[in-house]
């Protein structure tokens, strides 16, 4: 299954958080059906971390770790992966602070 992340962006650039949490909303839907979903992030060039939050953070939050081994990262520049290895990291320090 393909997310493609332009359907939540306003052209380039993803920066709402709001469409950030309405791309989780629809993996959330899909992501137990489905053995691998890839993020597809062509055509959009620019990231901030309020998308990537919801998107990343939350879903780790939601669904454990292990859920990363269902998502790949498309057509993402080195920009946009550095940013989503830092909201991945900060959602698993997240997720071991609810734990202890």
């Amino acid at each position: 299954m393909i997310v493609k992340i332009s359907d939540y962006t306003k052209g380039d650039t993803a920066t709402s958080y709001e469409n950030g949490r309405q791309c989780l909303e629809q993996i959330l839907t899909v992501i137990d059906e489905h053995e691998k979903i890839e993020l597809d992030f062509s055509g959009v060039d620019f990231v901030i971390t309020a998308f990537l939050n919801p998107v990343i953070g939350d879903l780790i939050l939601k669904k454990g770790p292990s859920v990363m081994k269902k998502v790949s990262i498309i057509n993402a520049n080195a920009n946009t992966i550095q940013k989503i290895k830092m909201v991945k990291d900060g959602a698993l320090l997240k997720r071991e602070d609810l734990i202890d």
